[in-house]
């Protein structure tokens, strides 16, 4: 037995060592990369790494972001970049290629190298982390992660003045009467090596400078057409190196960065997330040995394009961002709205043109500021004429308000005129003048009095009435003023809507305007016509009873009249038009029967009293597995309760507590259905035409006849609910003692049982006799749970217990007393 165990524990440990050996080796297969580190990993696992994305053609951002989604932190996913690019300057890596144009061995969408695109895009990989961002600062939103306008882009041919140090791969391609092709890779000191000339000190030098020694190298060794020019040459950059910097101050992600030798500012400005909120975007330095290069005015690019600050960077350089000295608010009608930085020697006119100037609503005549000083904050109004002189300070607010919506010679006129609107109030204009510029007066215009809506000299609001017929005739001359508005009256505004009604078998029933001679054929057509199966042959018409005798009992109020669709009768107003239905035409009405039955599906009824065992005779019978003893029928529910009051009902009849019911799906079901179950026995509606379970049905009923599975179901509060198979002649105890009978939360009082056709019925208690329902087939046991205050009720047991106790407690007071 121990030698058992032994060789047991001995193969546990071969295999967990085994494990842990393949995952170390597959660590990029692991699922939760949380708790790597990096620096433990060997070059070989790196190497590893390396070759599964390339044989999974992935690009380095799918690469990256795998890692990263495992859980791969931003710190120790800079350090797998760090070491990937030292293992490919170390020509670790291998990527398989294809010969591209000119002899290069290419596999980039764009001609560049397999090797070079991987660096690109290694280098160019930003880590990214949640920072906070102030959205207001100008030129923040170009340093979000949407953002790609910094973004590094090398598919561009080498710089002139790219300066050559050790790691970068030169390419000299020779052409013409010879043709040669060199791939040469910079060493340490600078040299490069080439065949039967020797070597070339290049470090240092720039591409263009490079090009001319090596051509005066070639020309004089092996290749003498140079000089006649029978043989080119052209030199450009392979892989090129790769050199760190640093970046320090008020930058988001402040650090040190490996990057491409053909890094600018703005790139090294996109990896490190730009300046913070308190960053500086226009005092950027670059310190190059100890001493201040450049100082990069961002806002030189962010407002013209113009990159003239977008340096090269070198290995060894130090980007500083400093604290932000002077930063300003302007808010308002202006186009952009956000906080600048300013300079020393800038003024209100240079903070205008940095956002944007003015919208066009803005009032350009001055602008209110806001300046903080010793004592709290001041207002000062600066006027348009100071805008180029006035300096600005740190915290300024500066708000441009917009102009008044006040019109100076705006007329306005409406109503029965034959063009409506605003009108230029012009010298000498008067209001016929004003109808005039409207196109005149329409022939319905009210030529009595028209209203004029004037403002007085303090602004109040009045009303002025003028005789229309005299002004249009030059009897009257009303002056126009500044903001009038002149409304002309219809007639028609003096009079009732008059409409006749449209109902019943109509298109479209609706009040139709009434005019004089309006025909009963011209009303319904404008209905859309009679719908079947309305009756055009005898249409009633409902009418007012003119000059009513009141005083006289049961006095008539309307007559209704009888007529065909082509009769010619003239409607008066407010008649009300009924097209009702032909008699003998009625819809065809359907019902539905499925499950166990020959021919499923829908039927339409033949006669009005249509009943069940007819449905039966038409759909071919029941299948032999069907269960014909009874079956359902769901009609369309007609109770005015809803959904909360039919959950009350229930719980109060049944005497259950609102967790039974959603723990079981029937009762919920039974609660919240849209139609009412009948049950039936089929037997009945087979043998007696007439029998109360032969149903006449009704539209849109759905028979059910369900498959005979022959068992039980038990759920609810019983400690194993489950299905068993039906006993004949078995009661409820039986089946719940199947699912392993109660358990303490049961209320045993109101067991139900659920039959198949919906019924529901619940246990019957005499005195301490307990009556349980009868258990058919497909019926389900279903066991409440007890309400609240049952629930924390003490129980037998437990009573006992603190009598007894009590008992025992008494009887040590009586001890100690004697």
């Amino acid at each position: 037995m121990k030698l058992i165990l032994r060789y047991f524990l001995a193969c546990t440990l071969l295999v967990t060592i085994s494990f842990s050996s393949y995952a170390q080796d597959n660590f990029w297969e692991l699922k939760n990369l949380s708790g790597l580190n990096v620096d433990q990993l060997s070059d070989q696992q790196i190497i590893s790494f390396y070759d599964y994305a390339i044989q999974s053609k992935m690009t380095e951002a799918d690469l990256l972001k795998m890692t990263s989604e495992k859980g791969l932190s931003p710190l120790q996913l800079g350090r797998l970049k760090e070491r990937m690019l030292r293992l490919r300057s170390e020509g670790q890596f291998k990527m398989p290629a294809t010969q591209g144009k000119n002899g290069v061995m290419t596999n980039g969408e764009n001609g560049e190298t397999v090797d070079q695109r991987f660096d690109q895009e290694l280098f160019y990989t930003p880590i990214t982390t949640e920072e906070s961002v102030d959205s207001t600062i100008f030129g923040a939103e170009l340093f979000s992660k949407s953002s790609t306008v910094f973004e590094p882009n090398l598919r561009i041919a080498t710089p002139s003045s790219y300066i050559i140090g050790p790691d970068d791969e030169l390419i000299i391609s020779v052409y013409g009467l010879s043709e040669k092709r060199y791939e040469l890779t910079v060493n340490e000191e600078g040299d490069i090596f080439i065949p039967n000339v020797g070597p070339v000190n290049v470090n240092g030098m720039t591409i263009e400078d490079a090009t001319g020694l090596l051509r005066s190298k070639l020309a004089s060794s092996i290749y003498s057409s140079l000089q006649s020019g029978g043989t080119k040459m052209n030199v450009s950059l392979g892989k090129i190196k790769s050199i760190r910097v640093s970046v320090i101050g008020q930058a988001k992600k402040p650090g040190s960065y490996t990057v491409s030798s053909l890094t600018s500012l703005f790139n090294i400005l996109f990896l490190c997330g730009g300046p913070s909120p308190k960053g500086s975007y226009r005092k950027i330095e670059v310190i190059r040995g100890n001493k201040l290069l450049k100082t990069a005015d961002l806002y030189q690019f962010l407002l013209s394009g113009n990159q003239q600050d977008n340096i090269l960077l070198r290995e060894g350089d130090v980007v500083r961002i400093p604290y932000c000295d002077d930063r300003v608010v302007i808010s308002g009608n202006v186009q952009r709205a956000a906080k600048f930085e300013m300079l020393a020697d800038e003024t209100m006119k240079d903070l205008l043109e940095f956002c944007g100037g003015f919208d066009a609503m803005a009032y350009k005549g001055s602008v209110t500021m806001f300046r903080i000083n010793d004592n709290g904050k001041s207002t000062i109004d600066v006027e348009e004429s100071k805008f180029d002189a006035f300096s600005m300070k740190n915290g300024d607010e500066v708000f441009v308000s917009p102009v008044r919506e006040i019109f100076t010679n705006r007329l306005a006129v409406f109503g029965s005129v034959h063009r409506e609107g605003y009108y230029e109030l012009s010298s000498g204009l008067d209001l016929k003048g004003l109808i005039n510029k409207a196109g005149g007066l329409l022939p319905e215009a009210h030529i009595g009095n028209a209203s004029i809506f004037r403002y007085a000299q303090n602004q109040v609001p009045f009303i002025l009435s003028v005789n229309m017929d005299s002004v249009m005739k030059g009897y009257t001359v009303v002056p126009m003023q500044k903001n009038d508005s002149v409304y002309i009256n219809s007639l028609f505004d003096f009079r009732d809507s008059l409409y006749v009604t449209l109902g019943g078998y109509v298109n479209q029933a609706k009040k139709v305007y009434w005019r004089e001679n309006l025909s009963l054929f011209d009303a319904i057509m404008e209905g859309g016509g009679i719908r079947n199966p309305g009756d055009s042959n005898r249409i009633e018409i409902s009418r007012r009873v003119l000059n009513v005798d009141v005083a006289q009992k049961n006095h008539a109020e309307s007559q209704t009249l009888f007529r065909s669709l082509h009769d010619n009768v003239a409607l008066m107003p407010y008649d009300y038009i009924f097209v009702r239905n032909a008699p003998g035409l009625v819809d065809q009405r359907a019902v539905m029967i499925s499950g166990e039955v020959r021919f499923p599906g829908n039927y339409i009824l033949e006669k009005s009293s249509e009943r069940l065992s007819d449905l039966f005779r038409r759909c071919g019978g029941f299948k032999a597995s069907a269960d014909s003893i009874s079956i359902t029928v769901r009609r369309k529910a007609k109770s005015a309760l809803n959904r909360t009051e039919r959950e009350r009902l229930f719980q109060r009849l049944l005497d259950i507590n609102p967790d039974s019911i959603d723990a079981n799906e029937k009762l919920r079901s039974e609660i919240f259905k849209s139609y009412d179950l009948v049950s039936v026995k089929t037997i009945n509606s087979m043998t007696d035409y007439e029998s109360g379970d032969n149903l006449v049905l009704e539209d849109g009923d759905i028979v059910t006849v369900e498959k005979n599975n022959n068992l039980v179901k038990i759920s609810g509060e019983v400690y194993y609910p489950t299905i068993i198979t039906y006993k004949k002649n078995q009661g409820a105890r039986y089946y719940i003692k199947q699912a392993g009978s109660y358990t303490p939360s049961a209320n045993r009082k109101s067991v139900m049982v659920i039959y198949p056709d919906g019924r529901a019925k619940s246990m019957k208690k005499f005195l301490f006799f307990k009556n349980y329902p009868p258990i058919t087939s497909r019926s389900e046991i279903f066991v409440p749970q007890k309400a609240e205050k049952e629930r924390n009720a003490l129980s037998y047991g437990e009573l006992a217990l603190i009598v007894t106790s009590m008992g025992i407690l008494a009887n040590l007071i009586i001890a100690l007393f004697k």
